[in-house]
């Protein structure tokens, strides 16, 4: 699944029937968007399609002006129609699985719960984000079900722990209540991610006045039950340790298909980390296997079959886990540079893991590749800007790999300074740290940013480790150092506390 990276913060609902005399329906938007909401959710249910499509395309113009995420409530058909950014469903509407063959796996699709059997049948079936309520009564929704409450909000959340996704709690929520909710429905490993709003807002005098004091209160309370804002070097290190002992702890499972070169390397040290690897090929497993998977790893090493490659990936999006593609040699041939675009079209992906070369020819910034070698750029400037740059265009985190390493969400840059000299000369590497980033993100979903960044840090940090030993005398002995490194690096996390070099750029 990709991370779609979107802030669900201040998630907005119109309704025109709220809009106060003498103002209108598109100045209250405007000021709402001016005043911090962090996406729009279009609901006309009695506007017909025409009138509905020439309106959507009015509210789109003002969220394209605020860079924020359009979705529309219920019609596949409006938000086919306008290329919004996603849509809502609820319960009685158009089936989850029908929506995203619709759709495709780059739009938002959120989905309506009220229980927890509600939210896991949406979570399996690839929903982007779950809107939980109602919370307390709303004059918005006529015939809703009882409230839940906070105590309800806080059982559903409880009960997606183990595989979450991003939430909105929505259903009579104000700047009297947003505090209460999001603190006391902490779990004490899950919040909401943000609050959908309808009266509080769209009934406002001033729209923009009251997104201000609902972002203030959002972002305190997400401060107080830890949402990660603060991606600190001190949070990105203490991260990488317990990332590293979660793989240990829930030894996942990893499925590979990737270039033959690599196989034995790339399983082996995807043994070494604690996790579990697969090379299986075979189509006819890929159904069976991602129900069970942790994370799916694809290489462009030896483009033998790209048809399957697709389809695993497709096929574990559906079933949530996150997909790697490493673009081995992308800009190296047309035909490469054909099959990426294939990928990046058709693959709903997570990370998207490269060395310079790879990233800058993607970004269009004159990377090239030479076979699988790096031919890139050194300015960091130039790096910083090719990973933000891919991150943002593909909805995915973005790992360049180099002397400095760079790892970003199309928002965020982190730098990793780690690595010896010695593992760019050992064949594979590239693809063997893409196989530790996989591990990592499989049991660190909360936060794929963090997980890619602790999974190249595990990597630079081990290959120095194994450069050190005495009997390491060129590529060859390090090769095998390398793999003894990362088990010792496993089983030891503190040792990346005590040898990462990490900045965080932005």
């Amino acid at each position: 699944m990709s991370i779609k990276k979107i802030d669900y913060s201040l998630y907005l609902v119109t309704d025109r029937s709220l809009v106060p005399e003498g103002k209108s329906f598109l100045g209250q938007i405007e000021r709402a968007l001016e005043g911090g909401t962090t996406l729009v959710q279009l609901r006309e249910k009695d506007t017909e399609t025409g009138a509905f499509i020439d309106f959507a395309l009015q509210v789109k113009e003002l969220t394209r002006r605020f860079e924020v995420p359009l979705i529309i409530n219920d019609r596949l058909d409006v938000a086919l129609a306008i290329d919004a950014e996603g849509v809502h469903i609820g319960q009685d509407d158009m089936p989850l699985r029908e929506a995203r063959r619709l759709l495709g796996p780059k739009k938002i699709i959120g989905v309506s719960c009220n229980n927890e059997e509600e939210a896991a049948i949406a979570i399996a079936g690839g929903a982007d984000y779950l809107g939980i309520g109602a919370v307390w009564f709303t004059s918005t929704k006529k015939n809703i079900k009882e409230p839940m409450g906070i105590e309800g909000l806080q059982r559903i959340l409880k009960s997606i722990e183990k595989n979450p996704v991003p939430t909105v709690a929505i259903g009579g929520i104000g700047p009297k209540n947003a505090s209460e909710l999001i603190e006391g429905s902490y779990t004490g490993k899950l919040h909401v991610d943000g609050l959908a709003i309808v009266s509080a807002i769209m009934a406002a005098e001033d729209p923009k006045v009251a997104c201000e004091e609902l972002a203030g209160l959002i972002g305190n309370s997400l401060k107080k039950v830890g949402a990660k804002s603060d991606h600190s070097v001190e949070n990105a290190i203490a991260f990488a340790v317990q990332a590293a002992k979660n793989i240990k702890e829930k030894t996942p499972m990893i499925h590979h298909i990737t270039n033959y070169v690599v196989i034995n390397d790339n399983a082996n040290a995807t043994l070494a980390v604690g996790a579990s690897p697969i090379m299986s090929t075979n189509p006819q497993e890929f159904e069976d296997l991602a129900a069970i998977n942790g994370a799916m790893l694809l290489n462009m090493g030896t483009l033998n079959d790209v048809d399957s490659m697709i389809k695993a990936a497709q096929v574990n999006a559906r079933n949530n886990n996150p997909v790697i593609l490493d673009p081995v040699g992308c800009g190296a041939t047309s035909h490469r540079k054909k099959i990426l675009s294939r990928f990046l079209e058709l693959c709903d992906l997570t990370v998207l893991k490269g060395n310079a070369g790879e990233i800058l020819s993607i970004a269009g910034l004159g990377g090239k590749s030479r076979g699988v070698d790096s031919v890139g750029n050194d300015d960091e400037k130039v790096l910083v800007s090719a990973v933000k740059s891919v991150a943002k265009q593909n909805n995915c985190i973005v790992g360049m790999t180099g002397p400095t390493d760079y790892i970003s969400d199309g928002t965020r840059v982190i730098a990793i300074d780690n690595g010896d000299a010695l593992l760019p000369m050992i064949t594979g590497s590239g693809c063997m740290v893409s196989s530790i980033v996989a591990c990592f993100t499989a049991v660190n979903r909360d936060d794929y940013l963090m997980a890619t960044v602790s999974g190249i840090l595990t990597v630079t940090v081990a290959s120095e480790l194994a450069a050190k030993r005495e009997y390491v005398n060129g590529p060859g002995t390090f090769r095998a150092a390398l793999i003894d490194e990362l088990y010792n690096v496993a089983n030891e996390p503190e040792l990346l506390a005590k040898y990462a070099r990490i900045r965080v750029i932005q």
